[in-house]
């Protein structure tokens, strides 16, 4: 999957072949511009949304929550942001010592790996146990 940003069409990832899929993101310095010179906020934006949706890092940190999300989890948005996705959705992992992103099952997390391939494949997994995707559209 080839992905631009929405703002400037920079290519922040190539794909791997010219017939990818092109999906669009915000790059770094769109994002910063934006955040300074219109205060753009995030969670009214995400809250436009008809889906509980979570904004993560590379790291599967949550940095903000849509308020559908933080009705699904029934947790203040307090206990969301800067929180793990693990911990946010109480999986039984990330109460081992270490907590969540620190246990040797980190690697094969079902929630990160489920990201991951989505991001890089643009296609939504609907069960990581049995691997279904849909495809998603993007403009």
């Amino acid at each position: 999957m080839k992905n631009l940003c929405s703002f400037c069409n920079t290519v922040i990832s190539p794909g791997t072949s010219p017939d990818d899929p092109v999906s669009h993101e915000v790059c770094e310095s769109c994002y910063t511009r934006i955040m300074r010179t219109h205060r753009f906020n995030i969670r009214k934006f995400l809250d436009m949304l008809d889906a509980p949706v979570f904004l993560v890092d590379a790291d599967s940190n949550v940095l903000v929550a849509n308020t559908l999300a933080i009705a699904a989890v029934g947790k203040p948005d307090s206990l969301v942001r800067k929180n793990f996705c693990g911990n946010v959705f109480e999986c039984v992992n990330s109460y081992l010592p270490g907590g969540c992103g620190k246990t040797p099952f980190y690697p094969d997390c079902a929630i990160r790996k489920s990201v991951n391939e989505t991001y890089a494949t643009g296609k939504q997994v609907i069960s990581s146990s049995r691997r279904e995707y849909t495809t998603l559209t993007s403009s």
